[in-house]
């Protein structure tokens, strides 16, 4: 007998929790990286990157070397929040130099970047602004 769509997903799901790692970079300070909120519009950036940088996490690799892709904890609510008070723009140049240049730190220091220019790394973010900075990464 066929699964069903709901059967595949749960197996899959499953698979998922016992396999699948994300490895967290630890550079960088909060409140910019490592923090994100989680009680505004903005919330699901702060659980996914609280829930992601847990080292003891279901999903955190206690090695790079076993992750199969990378998370940059940047927030961009944090970001907005704290280079863009008060707001007297809406230019993304802030907001793509701190992002690229935190990006740049994870190229030089560490290899796992390189080895796929940055096509297995990801970040977080529920604020419209992410795609701005996304894309120039």
């Amino acid at each position: 007998m066929a699964m069903t769509l709901t059967e595949h997903f749960c197996r899959s799901h499953i698979e998922m929790l016992k396999r699948f790692r994300v490895w967290t970079y630890r550079e960088g300070e909060t409140p910019l990286v490592h923090l994100g909120p989680t009680s505004s519009i903005y919330g699901i950036e702060g659980h996914v990157i609280a829930e992601l940088d847990c080292r003891t996490g279901p999903f955190s690799a206690p090695h790079p070397d076993e992750a199969h892709v990378f998370m940059l904890p940047v927030s961009v609510s944090q970001i907005v929040r704290y280079l863009y008070n008060p707001l007297t723009t809406y230019s993304r140049d802030e907001l793509m130099r701190v992002t690229i240049d935190y990006t740049n730190i994870i190229a030089t220091r560490y290899p796992y970047w390189n080895r796929s220019s940055g096509s297995d790394h990801f970040l977080a973010s529920c604020h419209d602004w992410v795609t701005t900075i996304y894309t120039s990464t």
